[in-house]
């Protein structure tokens, strides 16, 4: 499941075995540009409902240079994890993406995707959990989600793990989380560590 090429600043400790509320165990890593096929599958073989959802349109990034950008990373202002079961299937990718024009310096834009057979189990939050840790060490101090209003799942699960201060623009909810060692993240264990 761990990739057998990684490229220049991949960090490999972020790779872990997490078990999710319903007790099964995923094994959740950084994105490497060979997932760009995973990618590919993934957007053609998904709901309407899920790329609506994620994408704000039925269209998902489908050509090669977009599919290049998703896949290829920073590891710093932008990071994706993948997270797959005990098959090495994937079953759902969380990223964050420095985003100034959603709120300034420190504030990085956080989106989920979780295939629908694992929805409700805790997937979900365990990605985005992990995701907090490498957003502060690289500076980010907020993390903001942008979503459908219609989205009552991943608002639920943005607000039970901290996210708040929800604003709609333009037809998009927002919703944001300030992320700081010293302080215990709700809904993810303890402090950040």
């Amino acid at each position: 499941m761990a990739p057998e090429r990684v490229p220049d600043g991949y960090p490999g400790s972020l790779e872990r075995w997490i078990e999710v509320a319903d007790g099964r165990r995923i094994f959740v890593r950084p994105i490497v540009p060979e997932d760009v096929t995973r990618l590919a599958f993934a957007f053609a073989h998904a709901d309407l409902d899920t790329l609506s959802r994620r994408f704000f349109t039925a269209a998902p990034p489908s050509d090669p240079a977009s599919l290049a950008y998703l896949a290829t990373l920073d590891y710093r202002f932008r990071l994706a994890l993948l997270a797959m079961d005990d098959t090495g299937t994937s079953i759902a990718i969380g990223r964050y993406e420095g985003a100034s024009d959603v709120g300034g310096a420190g504030v990085a834009e956080v989106a989920i995707v979780v295939a629908p057979p694992w929805r409700r189990r805790g997937v979900g939050r365990a990605v985005l959990c992990a995701l907090e840790r490498p957003a502060l060490d690289n500076g980010f101090t907020s993390l903001t989600a942008l979503y459908l209003p219609s989205n009552r799942a991943v608002e639920a699960l943005l607000e039970s793990i901290g996210y708040g201060e929800r604003h709609v623009e333009g037809g998009i909810a927002v919703l944001t989380k300030h992320i700081s060692a010293a302080v215990p993240s709700r809904g993810c264990g303890s402090s950040i560590s």
